[in-house]
């Protein structure tokens, strides 16, 4: 029966089309369990029907079964952890290709199948499985008040890695830090601050804080005044402004339909003009090229 599993009929389902993804992953997964769960099967079938003079042997040799083909099918569904990659199918790129949720998610499954396998395999032993998990419980309640901070920045990972407020390499800041992320975990994000300091962030405090993405700006705004002497005239003014709109306008990494150059204030020692426009690029050094070419046309 081993046999004509591993050389006939498996071979042949892997060979099939299947129109759900999880398929192969299962066939794969439980070919070796399954082959050893029919040597289990037949072992018991043949153990079963000799002429026992034992009382309860009978009941003996099905509870080993039934704890070996438990762990047989725990083995399939543990060996089958590839699945999880089937939850973030419909996730997008980043998300799919996240390897640090990929890798949580992998070990919550396999941890999962474990706990769930052994539990399954201690009441069919007939041990006192709802005292265990009472005990367990409030173990477990023990150990998440004492590392409730881990467990915030936990779920605070989550929250960065799904709502995605930033990526590595993004430049960000908030009320406390800025700088451009080196990397993302689960406990804490890595800055690097324009000082070139490295600061590590817990996820909790940064989740919990206002922050701001200067890598997703569309275009960037440049703002900036220019005095002139109150000697000057209202003609050589209008004149004045009209030259520095057209001077930007031509440039062709700024955006002309929101560019305003007015007669803003009068100040102690000249006529104050405001000068804002939006540029294309959003780069810190390109943004700076494109300020000094228009500083340089003024």
């Amino acid at each position: 029966a081993r046999q004509l599993l591993s050389r006939r009929v498996f071979p042949a389902l892997l060979r099939r089309n299947w129109r759900l993804a999880g398929t192969p992953i299962l066939l794969r997964s439980f070919a070796v369990p399954l082959q050893r769960l029919t040597l289990a099967a037949f072992i018991y079938a043949a153990a079963a029907s000799l002429p026992w003079a034992i009382a309860g042997v009978n009941k003996f040799l099905l509870t080993v079964f039934e704890l070996a083909a438990t762990f047989f099918v725990c083995q399939g569904l543990y060996a089958a952890a590839d699945l999880t990659d089937l939850l973030l199918a419909s996730c997008g790129e980043e998300v799919r290709t996240n390897r640090t949720l990929t890798t949580l998610l992998n070990k919550v499954y396999k941890v999962l199948i474990v706990v769930l396998g052994v539990m399954t395999m201690a009441q069919e032993s007939g041990l006192p499985v709802g005292s265990i998990v009472a005990s367990a419980g409030l173990v477990g309640l023990t150990i998440s008040l004492a590392a409730q901070d881990s467990a915030k920045n936990l779920f605070s990972g989550l929250v960065i890695l799904l709502d995605k407020p930033f990526q590595v390499d993004d430049w960000i800041s908030t009320p406390d830090i800025e700088g451009v992320v080196e990397d993302i975990t689960f406990r804490s994000t890595r800055v690097r601050t324009f000082p070139n300091a490295l600061v590590v962030v817990p996820n909790s405090t940064l989740v919990s804080s206002p922050i701001t993405n200067w890598s997703r700006m569309n275009k960037r705004r440049a703002s900036f005044t220019v005095g002139l002497t109150y000697n000057t005239t209202e003609a050589q003014l209008h004149r004045c402004i009209s030259r520095i709109t057209e001077m930007i306008n031509q440039n062709p990494e700024v955006l002309a339909d929101d560019t305003v150059v007015a007669f803003n204030s009068f100040q102690d020692s000249s006529l104050e003009i405001s000068v804002l426009f939006y540029t294309r690029a959003t780069s810190f050094s390109a943004f700076q090229k494109i300020k000094e070419q228009v500083n340089y046309g003024i």
